[in-house]
């Protein structure tokens, strides 16, 4: 189970369709949005419970509470099953820790159309609080499945993915015309470490970000959000 607290984050949630198992009030400190929106949940069945606004700050880790937390079921994907679903674009997250650029890269993600992000390495929990709230509630309309990188080697087989790998040595910064023809995948490196050579081998090409040499390289959600962009609009 998860938890994600605020009212814009459960309207996120409620447009995926993503619904809560419980949610949790303070009446005191709804506005008339979020009385619109617990409305609309109960109207769902379900199932919700009003708290002290002293027992809701306890329990929310905004520094403003907005009087409405929910919690979730964590999704369960299986890695074997995805070979079975139909995802023409696909996020990589290798070693992305910080919690703030795992939430970007979701957000960034879905807007740009990818509908499935895998997780690789030591990159931050999903469904964290602070991954939650900085994907704006992009984590409840995305596939996310963890998976070591064997698993993910295999994968880019069996559904013969192109594989587009971030690098800052690459000589490139162009995603080739038509290149999207077939399923492809992005891969994304930690901005410290970039990705594993495992990664790289397998990629079909490299690209990287051409910027000011005032800076040695982009933050991982920065350049991650360029690329999708990229990719959406040569579509």
């Amino acid at each position: 189970m998860f938890a994600a607290e605020g009212v814009r984050l459960l309207e996120e949630s409620f447009r995926h369709r993503y619904f809560p198992e419980k949610v949790y009030y303070a009446e005191h400190l709804l506005s008339d949005r979020g009385r619109q929106l617990l409305g609309r949940l109960s109207g769902r069945r379900i199932i919700t419970e009003a708290i002290s606004a002293q027992v809701l700050r306890a329990i929310a880790t905004a520094t403003t509470p907005q009087g409405i937390v929910a919690v979730f079921k964590t999704p369960t994907v299986i890695p074997a099953e995805l070979s079975r679903g139909d995802y023409r674009k696909i996020l990589l997250c290798e070693n992305i820790s910080d919690p703030g650029n795992l939430g970007t890269l979701a957000r960034s993600a879905i807007a740009f159309d990818f509908k499935l992000m895998l997780l690789a390495g030591n990159s931050a929990e999903p469904f964290a609080p602070k991954v939650v709230r900085s994907s704006a509630g992009a984590v409840f309309g995305l596939s996310i499945a963890r998976m070591d990188l064997e698993e993910i080697i295999a994968f880019i087989g069996q559904r013969k993915i192109a594989v587009v790998a971030t690098d800052v040595q690459a000589s490139s910064d162009r995603i080739p015309a038509g290149f999207q023809k077939r399923p492809f995948m992005l891969a994304i490196g930690s901005e410290a470490t970039g990705l594993s050579e495992a990664i790289l081998r397998r990629a079909d090409i490299r690209v990287r970000i051409r910027h000011a040499h005032t800076v040695e390289s982009l933050n991982a959600a920065v350049a991650g959000s360029i690329i999708m962009s990229r990719t959406y609009h040569s579509m």
